[in-house]
């Protein structure tokens, strides 16, 4: 009983909708003095019975978070050192110092480790003084290191 009365107020109010645009559909500019068409909109549909629904079954246990991560995500805290830290691991990847994720394969892809070491060179420039201590010797000592590593690796190769 409440539920049809509560469609039956919501199917009589009606809302307008005012265009107060500049132009008409033509592209023509309106005059300022006309008052602007105001179209009744329909009311809007009512809303679905409520459904009926099964209970839940049990839910499946959630993965142990592991340490070091927030407790109820699946993902670790984003911050400048994850960012760093996934740089720094692509560019050992296309050095072809580690395997590559998912197919324990070694890849040596020299123009792809460079763009690496490159984004890291900018990220450094355009946060130079605004890292933290420990954030700044990070990247001090990461980025010689990756240079290093990129140069050993392009002299092997030719």
């Amino acid at each position: 009983m409440a539920s049809e009365r509560h469609e039956e107020e919501q199917a009589e109010k009606a809302f307008t909708i005012s265009d107060k645009r500049l132009f008409t559909r033509e592209g023509a500019r309106r005059d300022p003095d006309t008052p602007p068409e105001t179209p009744v909109a329909s009311a809007p549909p009512p809303p679905p019975p409520p459904r009926r629904e099964a209970p839940p079954a049990e839910a499946p246990p959630r993965p142990r978070a592991e340490p070091g991560m927030p407790p109820g995500r699946d993902l670790p805290a984003a911050d400048f050192s994850m960012l760093v830290n996934m740089l720094v691991t692509n560019a050992m990847v296309f050095l072809g110092h580690m395997p590559a994720p998912g197919s324990q394969q070694y890849l040596r892809n020299l123009p792809q480790a460079q763009h690496m070491i490159d984004l890291l060179m900018v990220l450094r420039e355009k946060t130079q003084g605004n890292l933290s201590r420990e954030e700044d010797q990070m990247m001090q000592d990461l980025l010689p290191q990756l240079q290093m590593a990129y140069v050993s690796a392009s002299r092997h190769v030719g």
